[in-house]
């Protein structure tokens, strides 16, 4: 739009618009230098008597980029007569705002203020245009904004003024009406889920509608099925690979070509290529490759970047797969860890290594078995750490290779040997009852055990009686672990002991045997007086005591008395635990020797007591 506005002051008084049309009606004069008044080179003569500029209107406003406005500027001389027919020069303070043309045309060029000067040799007049522009509609890059499902797209939209230029700066703010299916974040449009929907924008009361359409994405590939099988090499597994498609809401999404591939010798998929039912699902049948061990088959859809892998397992079989023991007969101790792992090699029929075979052990016999590897290596070979079980002799453990339904398991074979001697076990004898002074009737017979349990043959143990004899002081076990031990009791009745003990061991072990007294040998008074008063009672009743051999006390012996003269009182004891029994006895009135007989009854054991009679 032009505009014209006939609104502005001159100088010495007001001129009609019309009067001041372009062209003619504009003039524009030079004059002398005030000083000297010499003419100006080009300057036509009449230009000379100029002596004032006005111009019109002084200030004016454009509201949009490329709007116009026309200037007209009245040239007089010294008696205020208008000059006709100069053309003066028109200049502007910032072109980038306002542009104006030598016919005093001014367009506006971008937002803000500047000056229009117009001049006449010395003599020059300004005008202040305004550029501000208004708002008049909003408008966007795109009539449909398309954004992939969780993705965000930016949103560009300009608010315009009447001839379609953008206005710097301006503020404009989205609205989003079903934020089910897009959201806006910032300047950006985020896609909720699939769906169309329509954005606003505004700015102040401006409005506009802007439509968008979130699409699906494949985002991710969910196996649901076929993984961690396990089969013989070169078969089909026979559950099928299954797989979900789902959008990057987690929505099914149908159509979608997914590739399934297996990079193993022989390996194959049928379907190779499954396109996604109205689930999202696809799937296929597996056959795996010849070569035992794992296997992987990927499955991958264009623009998902991650591509699933599902790993199985092919078993060897007889027919392609060979096991070789390469540990021979390892030898160690019980309990301990042989040195050198025990090692089993795999190959194909060709004899060529097979890698990646699983291999399990287990112990048959106690002790375990770890693996080094859960897998053969490259040259076919896995290993295994032994350590024996607590059970002497010959250990077992299982190998197997592959799986047990199609390849048969093999046993190694190691011997263990028992550890050092740790303590010594009685095997009978012990707590026996004999009598002191005598053999008793059976051996101690010991076995020699390591930490284990286990027998240890050849082993020197040193005997220590605390009483009675021993054939040595020492023996040594045989084959099995036992030996013998002949006990001849020593002479004190009760408990008698022998410490066995092992070779540097301080500790030892006990054997016990019971000895009781032998027969009576010796029966005694007991610190007896040395006289009596015939007819009277001892003041104190006798004490005596019966004795084996070796002087043990005899518990439950009947000892009977028989006095010279007088009375006793019993006339039969019983010894009790320390071999004594007492008696009560009165010498008779005429006695002058008193005696008192006893004898143990059952036995020749016997004494009499003769005392001295005190008037």
């Amino acid at each position: 739009m032009t505009k014209a506005k006939p609104r502005w002051t001159a100088g010495a008084g007001r001129v009609g618009a019309g009067t001041l049309s372009a062209g003619a009606a504009l003039a524009s004069i030079l004059s002398y230098t005030h000083s000297a008044g010499i003419p100006v080179p080009g300057v036509p003569p009449a230009a000379l008597r100029a002596h004032s500029v006005t111009l019109g209107p002084m200030l004016d406003t454009a509201d949009a980029i490329g709007d116009t406005i026309q200037l007209a500027a009245v040239v007089t001389d010294s008696s205020g007569t208008v000059m006709m027919g100069i053309a003066p020069v028109w200049t502007s303070g910032d072109p980038s705002i306002a542009q104006v043309s030598q016919a005093g045309t001014v367009t506006a060029q971008g937002a803000g203020s500047t000056a229009i000067v117009v001049r006449v040799g010395q003599v020059e007049a300004r005008s202040r245009i305004v550029v501000r522009q208004l708002p008049a509609s909003l408008a966007v890059d795109d009539t449909l904004v398309r954004v992939p499902e969780s993705q965000r797209m930016p949103l560009i939209a300009h608010v315009v003024d009447a001839r379609g230029h953008p206005i710097v700066g301006a503020d404009v703010t989205w609205a989003a009406p079903d934020p089910a299916i897009a959201t806006v974040e910032g300047a950006d449009v985020v896609g909720v889920s699939p769906g169309r929907t329509a954005l606003t924008a505004m700015a102040g009361q401006l409005q506009l509608p802007l439509p968008v359409e979130v699409v699906p994405v494949p985002s991710s590939i969910t196996v649901l099925g076929g993984e961690g099988q396990r089969g013989p090499a070169g078969r089909s597994l026979p559950v099928p690979v299954a797989a979900q498609i789902v959008s990057r809401t987690g929505r099914p999404m149908p159509g979608v070509a997914a590739t399934f591939h297996s990079v193993s010798p022989g390996a194959s998929a049928e379907p190779a290529l499954d396109t996604s039912d109205a689930r999202g699902m696809v799937q296929t049948i597996w056959r795996l490759g010849d070569m035992p061990g794992r296997q992987q088959l990927t499955i991958s859809v264009e623009g998902v970047g991650v591509a699933p892998a599902l790993g199985a397992e092919a078993d060897p079989v007889p027919a392609n797969a060979r096991v070789e023991l390469l540990t021979k007969g390892p030898t160690g101790e019980v309990g301990d860890t042989l040195r050198e792992p025990v090692v089993v090699r795999v190959t194909d029929s060709l004899g060529m290594a097979v890698g990646e075979v699983p291999v399990t052990w287990s112990a048959l016999d106690g002790g375990t078995l770890s693996a080094l590897s859960a897998r053969t290596d490259s040259l076919g070979e896995a290993r295994a750490t032994w350590k024996l079980g607590s059970k002497a002799g010959r250990q077992r453990a299982r190998v197997q290779v592959g799986n047990a339904r199609t390849m048969p398991a093999f046993t190694a074979v190691a011997t263990a040997n028992p550890g050092p001697p740790a303590s010594v076990v009685l095997k009978s004898g012990d707590r026996q009852l004999g009598s002191v002074g005598t053999p008793l009737k059976l051996p101690i017979v010991l076995r020699t055990v390591d930490r284990h349990g286990n027998a240890v043959p050849g082993v020197v143990v040193r005997l220590e009686p605390a009483a009675g004899r021993l054939a040595d002081s020492s023996v040594i076990t045989d084959s099995t672990g036992h030996t013998k031990i002949l006990w001849t009791l020593g002479r004190p009745a009760g408990l008698q002991r022998i410490a066995i003990r092992l070779p540097g061991d301080t500790a030892e072990t006990e054997a016990t045997a019971l000895a009781r007294p032998g027969k009576p040998a010796k029966l005694a008074f007991v610190s007896p007086p040395e006289t009596a008063k015939p007819g009277r009672p001892l003041p104190k009743p006798l004490v005596v005591q019966v004795t084996d051999a070796y002087g043990n006390p005899l518990g439950g012996q009947t000892v009977v008395f028989k006095p010279s003269s007088g009375s006793v009182t019993p006339a039969r004891g019983l010894t009790d635990a320390d071999g004594r029994t007492k008696v009560r006895w009165t010498p008779g009135p005429k006695s002058k020797k008193p005696e008192l007989a006893g004898a143990v009854a059952g036995s020749d054991v016997k004494r009499t007591l003769v005392l001295s009679a005190r008037p």
